[in-house]
């Protein structure tokens, strides 16, 4: 069953660029994809400055997640990350039981 992974970042006030750029120079979004079962990677941010940066990804199912919280790569990169961050980012994974639009499985 499709996951999609919803993750919170609060950036300190005024590092949200730095938080973006971060993503882009270590290529998150490209990693992720090499993780199996990783099908897309999105990071979002609302108007205002202040407000957290989301990032969502969907994946195959959730044990496709797993093994992403269980890459070595990425446990590397997230003390650099948290270093830009008020605290730990949050985030959840829900069960995709009904789509509809996409052609992705």
């Amino acid at each position: 069953m499709l996951a999609r992974s919803l993750l919170f970042m609060q950036p300190v006030e005024g590092r949200r660029d730095e938080v973006i750029a971060l993503f882009e120079r270590l290529g998150v979004p490209e990693r992720a994809l090499q993780q199996d079962g990783c099908l897309s990677v999105e990071l979002q941010v609302a108007p205002e400055d202040t407000a957290p940066i989301l990032v969502t990804a969907l994946w195959s199912d959730r044990s496709a997640y797993d093994g992403w919280l269980a890459n070595p790569w990425r446990e590397a990169v997230t003390p650099e990350l948290e270093a830009l961050l008020t605290e730990a980012p949050a985030g959840t994974v829900y069960d995709i039981r009904l789509r509809a639009g996409s052609t992705i499985p």
